[in-house]
């Protein structure tokens, strides 16, 4: 860590211990202080030309105050004590006005973070020292890549982004923690011309925690390829297909889970796995869980936004319900245990009789397995219902046989039941990208409604 990070981060950190004592000295009967700083640049290239740069380098300051059994939230990005002293006074007056509830309360000091939150790999210390002109080449290269490369291209957009995000929790209790994350991403994206007016696209990206790490070439080839593979696609009549679902979207298929296990959805009768822990629900085959402590993934962290210690859990284990996602207000309301906020680095497998660790099930083994299917490389639209599960998804992909991508198809819509759909699994690959927070791999279901002509 160089002096001016330091610098800075001390800075952040006497910034919000003022806020702290700020709250206390006027009245709060406990308080929660969030501070992010968050250092970011972006470098655009459209064709041959820089098309856009940005910089930016922000802070802000999300305060919870409880007082008088009552609960209100707050921020600001305007960091001068004078100013800081004028907004608290204010918030903490405005909290006096809500309707108490005294399940708003600061978690049980037992279930604290107390380790030193380090060793997680996720900060790039050369990101402050990286020059300016290399990474504007990073986009120019990945442009230059296709650019002019193929005549039936029309246009092809490139981007270089990084981050450096700094967050720092202090409480009223004596909670003290801090993250620091590094974020490199090269994307890529390009239109193509097509029959009549058609204009295909296709994009890629990649990206990585560290700048040497990042995948720099193949970034604006593969988004070409996407878009040419997107070529003359065809309709396929309504139907029951088995789906395939690739790495860079499944995640897509595990979001109306993880809502539903959210513990804000259920205690507001929003969620279509209520009252089932314990319950087998899904597959036998299907195990979610969550590995929070995973070196070197973008979801990681020791403790979550209430500072409560993470853990290596199940959430799901072998088809059984057997945790929901539950903080502090949840678990007062519902009379369940806290486990933590939300999802860190949620991860699933498929375990099937024969299957060993060993196994690579790559998204060419999952096409072979499923003999012919549809494989979705995209969602355009649609929704799911969180209270029953069913769901409605705009898709765009390709038609399959033998294991054999053949064409690509057209207005198509799948629907269905989330729970069902997740009984019907046929194979979990061992692919997830690590460019997300979630390490969805490939996934395959049987038999699925599709919408077409």
């Amino acid at each position: 860590m160089t002096n001016q990070e330091t610098m800075i981060k001390n800075k952040i950190k006497n910034i919000a211990g003022y806020a702290l004592d700020s709250c206390l000295k006027n009245g709060c009967t406990a308080a929660r202080l969030t501070l992010n700083n968050n250092i970011q640049s972006s470098y655009s290239v459209r064709n041959d030309k820089l098309d856009r740069l940005q910089q930016a380098n922000g802070s802000s300051l999300y305060v919870q105050i409880f007082t008088e059994g009552k609960y209100g939230a707050y921020s600001t990005n305007r960091m001068e004590r004078h100013e800081l002293d004028n907004f608290i006074s204010n918030a903490v007056d405005a909290t006096k006005y809500l309707t108490p509830d005294n399940c708003r309360v600061l978690p049980d000091k037992s279930l604290y973070f107390k380790g030193k939150g380090e060793g997680l790999e996720q900060y790039d210390s050369s990101f402050p020292s990286i020059d300016p002109d290399k990474k504007c080449d990073i986009a120019f290269n990945c442009a230059a890549e296709i650019y002019k490369k193929d005549p039936m291209i029309i246009s092809v957009n490139c981007e270089y982004g990084d981050s450096d995000d700094y967050t720092y929790i202090i409480d009223s209790q004596g909670f003290e923690g801090e993250g620091s994350q590094t974020t490199f991403t090269l994307s890529a994206e390009c239109s193509v011309k097509g029959t009549g007016d058609s204009k295909p696209e296709g994009w890629w990206y990649e990206s990585s925690i560290f700048i040497d790490k990042l995948l720099k070439e193949g970034v604006g080839t593969k988004a070409f390829e996407r878009a040419a593979s997107r070529l003359n696609p065809r309709k396929l009549k309504s139907g029951k297909y088995n789906l395939v679902v690739e790495n860079t979207v499944s995640s897509r298929l595990i979001s109306p889970i993880i809502s539903a296990l959210n513990g804000t959805s259920i205690q507001q009768n929003n969620s279509f796995l209520k009252g089932k822990i314990g319950e087998k629900v899904f597959s036998e085959g299907f195990t979610l869980t969550d590995n929070p402590h995973l070196r070197g993934a973008y979801g990681s962290r020791f403790f979550d936004s209430e500072g409560i210690a993470t853990k290596e859990m199940n959430i799901i284990e072998k088809g059984i319900v057997t945790n929901y996602y539950i903080n502090t207000y949840n678990s007062l309301k519902l009379k369940l245990p806290v486990t933590i906020e939300g999802p860190s680095v949620p991860s699933c497998v498929f375990n099937y009789p024969g299957k060993t660790v060993e196994s690579h099930i790559s998204l060419e083994h999952i096409l072979t397995k499923c003999e012919k299917g549809i494989l979705v490389t995209g969602f355009n639209g649609g929704n799911s219902n969180s209270s029953t599960g069913d769901f409605s998804f705009g898709v765009q992909g390709f038609y399959f046989e033998n294991g054999i991508i053949l064409y690509p198809i057209k207005e198509m819509n799948i629907t269905g039941n989330i729970i069902k759909l997740w009984n019907g699994i046929a194979e979990i690959g061992t692919d997830p990208r690590m460019s997300g927070r979630w390490l969805i791999p490939t996934l395959a279901f049987e038999s699925v409604n599709f919408s077409g002509i």
